[in-house]
């Protein structure tokens, strides 16, 4: 006889998902309020924003009420936010807040070039932008391979010293900006080769391993550069030897207004970082050696059980890796026809690493994020540069970094690393 009670369905409502959703909800909604009610506060009805397109259609300008403006976007931020605390589906709830993000940025952007005289040079500044998000993409695609392995690489940073320096001094010796770069590549691998050795053959702590190179590579890039200053006849422009990397056109391509200059009237390491980032993209996610990879970075134990050598894939992996961070350390010197200096990357390969955090070790979230931080820099640049504009540039350049922090407390979503990463392995371990 069947029995009238039910066992109760077990809820496979994520708790956690819905606090992080209802936290984004309110911390957007008041971000909202406060840009409405500032643009009221401190923008008149006189102050205009001006746009244009200064490398196609010299002539084009579009002038615009900031206050009017940066109310939208705060309308739109406030949109979202209800959005949000509607309890939207995950996707949705991402889309939503990418749409308040760029919204934010907008009314910053408008707000930051309304004083009399200033102009949003749109062609330049994103072209500018793609150019200097060059080191978080190159940096934070290693990431990508290295953690999806398995293995914590905090020795970006090294690797791009090591790239920079060496790049330009092949560069010089043999009189050829691609020898540089292939040297840049090599340097970078041999980097982390040795990261690659330490951490699966040694089982070392891989963070204190990465620090440890970063340490290695600026004492040895800072001592080689002052034996070379010492050398008879070094020259104190000791740099490329040839500016031919600059401005490579695609024919009538880089003549489309804000596209062309932007995609198509490119440095050649722009169009190496944007294919870099769809094919790793593609080996990830739609190949074998990218199954075993994720799959070795999230259950090595299974992995392991069904025939993929777990240590082999993540030396080789990581190896491989600093191909790539080696190249994006070419950047520095041989993109920018700059001499090498101590320190020349200041930092950026720690910033790559949390580039690779936004975009949620996905090549596609990375290219996101990159392109975030790139805009940060390139309008800090261009406001400090003006001199005169009511936002300050370095605040400007501070928001990618809160953005990060965002995204590391959920409130976009919550940021999860591989599960088995930087968990050392022997095989036959469960």
């Amino acid at each position: 006889m069947a029995t009238d009670t039910q066992a109760a369905a077990p809820s496979h409502v994520d708790e956690s998902a819905v606090v992080r959703k209802r936290g984004a909800g309110i911390a957007y909604g008041i971000i909202g309020l406060l840009l409405g009610a500032a643009a009221l506060a401190f923008l008149g009805s006189g102050d205009e924003t001006v746009f244009t397109l200064d490398r196609t259609l010299s002539g084009a300008r579009w002038t615009v009420p900031t206050r009017a403006a940066v109310i939208v976007m705060a309308l739109v931020v406030l949109a979202c936010a209800a959005w949000m605390l509607a309890g939207i589906r995950r996707r949705l709830f991402k889309l939503a807040a990418a749409i308040a993000l760029v919204a934010i940025v907008i009314a910053l952007v408008s707000w930051s070039v309304s004083e009399p005289g200033m102009v949003f040079r749109t062609e330049s500044i994103l072209a500018g932008a793609v150019f200097l998000s060059l080191p978080f993409i190159f940096g934070a695609l290693s990431g990508v391979v290295c953690e999806r392995s398995g293995v914590i690489n905090i020795g970006i940073e090294g690797q791009f010293l090591m790239g920079a320096f060496t790049g330009v001094l092949i560069a010089n010796i043999t009189g050829n900006v691609y020898a540089g770069m292939l040297g840049s590549m090599a340097a970078g691998a041999l980097s982390t080769m040795l990261l690659a050795l330490l951490a699966t053959k040694y089982q070392v702590n891989q963070v204190v391993v990465g620090v440890i190179l970063n340490l290695l590579a600026l004492g040895f890039t800072s001592f080689m550069y002052d034996q070379l200053k010492k050398t008879e006849g070094y020259n104190s422009a000791y740099g490329v030897p040839s500016n031919a990397l600059d401005g490579i056109g695609l024919g009538f391509l880089a003549d489309i207004p804000v596209i062309g200059p932007v995609l198509f009237d490119q440095n050649l390491f722009v169009y190496v970082g944007l294919i870099l980032v769809f094919v790793v993209w593609f080996l990830l996610f739609r190949t074998r050696w990218g199954l075993r990879t994720r799959s070795v970075g999230e259950h090595p134990a299974a992995a392991d059980s069904m025939g993929v050598a777990v240590n082999r894939l993540r030396f080789w992996n990581v190896t491989a890796a600093g191909l790539i961070s080696g190249f994006g350390g070419a950047f520095f010197t041989l993109a920018n026809s700059l001499a090498f200096t101590k320190n020349m990357t200041a930092g950026l390969g720690f910033v790559a690493l949390a580039v690779m955090i936004v975009g949620r070790w996905n090549p596609l979230g990375v290219l996101a994020g990159a392109l975030i931080f790139g805009f940060a820099s390139q309008m800090a640049e261009y406001l400090d540069a003006a001199g005169n504009s009511i936002v300050p540039g370095p605040f400007l350049q501070m928001l990618p970094y809160a953005v990060t922090l965002v995204v590391v407390a959920g409130l976009i979503g919550k940021a999860k690393a591989p599960a088995a990463d930087g968990v050392p392995y022997n095989p036959g371990d469960k």
